[in-house]
């Protein structure tokens, strides 16, 4: 659903990539961005592009590094200070995956140390995306209800391989996953708070997330989703909609909701139903 004019979407990863298709295609709705990214040269060009085409300051960008806590702090309070309220948070910023430990080779191994995995992946993808939810749901709570309707939404960029297991990248598939789950969960927590928590979870896209040739087979084979059908998924959860707890998928030019997993749902949930109770208890939650 369409945006109201002057709407404020705060995007992390926003100065390339995904993040950057989606600002350009909110600023032509008559939103206003904040260009969240570690790239603060890149963000700062961007935000002027922006503003240069309107004619007035619909852009800020803010340097983030997403993994740092005081830095996606910082950008919030500055979004907050220059727009007064953020309506949309975009939780965005990813990589692709890194080699977490040296390939398998027996031959070599005992001639190796143990090495100390490499989490980038999972720290920018997991973490820096928590801190990002974290951030917004704080700033929500703290508003009033918005155009839309909503005091705000936060919208994830997940991937299918939240769903689906990759051999060749465990930490991405483990990061992703961990944000649908997280998203499923905590949408259930906002239900009738006036926010919704959604995600939407391309496969490969297009994007400066690898290297260059990373995405010529795909090519030629058609494998690469669709970035405007991405864009379109994201277009779904704005405005006026009421879709909350939902991972809107895409692959190549097939758009789908992805379902939650059901297998042995019904003989788990009273236990899953009861604990959820119980830690509300000992976290001194009045939520039901």
């Amino acid at each position: 659903m369409p945006i109201s004019p002057g709407e404020v979407s705060y995007i992390t990863g926003a100065a390339s990539g995904i993040g950057r298709a989606l600002a350009t295609s909110l600023v032509n709705q008559g939103g206003l961005v904040i260009i969240a990214d570690l790239n603060g040269e890149a963000g700062s060009k961007f935000a002027a592009e922006l503003n240069d085409k309107a004619g007035s300051v619909v852009a800020i960008s803010v340097k983030t590094n997403t993994t740092i806590w005081e830095d996606q702090l910082a950008g919030f309070q500055e979004a907050v200070r220059t727009f007064k309220r953020i309506d949309y948070v975009f939780a965005n910023a990813g990589i692709a995956e890194r080699p977490w430990l040296p390939p398998f080779d027996p031959e070599t191994a005992a001639s190796r140390p143990l090495l100390k995995p490499d989490l980038a992946t999972a720290d920018i993808n997991l973490t820096g995306q928590l801190y990002t939810a974290a951030l917004a749901l704080q700033t929500f709570e703290r508003q009033e209800i918005g155009p839309s309707g909503f005091r705000g939404k936060l919208i994830l960029t997940a991937s299918v391989f939240g769903y689906f297991p990759s051999r060749a990248m465990p930490l991405y598939a483990a990061s992703k996953a961990g944000i649908i789950n997280f998203m499923r969960s905590t949408a259930q927590y906002y239900a009738g708070k006036n926010i919704t928590i959604n995600s939407v979870a391309p496969n490969l896209v297009d994007t400066p997330i690898a290297p260059e040739v990373l995405f010529i087979p795909f090519r030629e084979r058609k494998l690469l989703s669709d970035i405007q059908l991405v864009l379109d998924q994201f277009e779904k959860l704005l405005g006026e909609s009421t879709l909350n707890g939902q991972a809107l998928s895409v692959k190549a030019d097939n758009a789908w909701v992805h379902p939650a997993d059901t297998h042995m749902l019904e003989e788990n949930l009273p236990a899953c139903d009861l604990i959820s109770v119980e830690i509300f208890k000992l976290f001194g939650d009045k939520t039901a």
